[in-house]
């Protein structure tokens, strides 16, 4: 297998690793150019994605640690899914207001 060849098929199982929680895979989305926009995802999900892709880089491709963050940063740039800031800003409120009367 090709070192281009091993990177298509890397990069197909971290497209499928970011859309598990949304129940589709690199076939379902493929034809959509702009899929990644579609899908959203947390920091901190994205933040173990980032480690989950930088130890799969420096396993199949076999390159260096350097080299496997530089290549995840180009990988989030292009296919990484967005950032929902809106949840991580605004978590749901509990209201521990005693209605009178109560």
């Amino acid at each position: 297998m090709t070192r281009r060849e091993k990177q298509r098929d890397l990069y197909i199982e971290l497209i499928n690793y970011q859309l598990t929680d949304h129940g589709v895979s690199y076939n379902d989305v493929k034809g959509n150019p702009s899929w990644y926009m579609e899908y959203k995802t947390t920091h901190i999900k994205e933040q173990e994605f980032i480690k989950y892709c930088i130890d799969r880089m420096s396993t199949v491709l076999k390159i260096s640690e350097h080299d496997a963050i530089q290549e995840t940063n180009w990988f989030i740039l292009q296919w990484g899914l967005t950032i929902d800031n809106i949840s991580e800003l605004n978590p749901p409120v509990k209201n521990n207001k005693k209605i009178k009367g109560t």
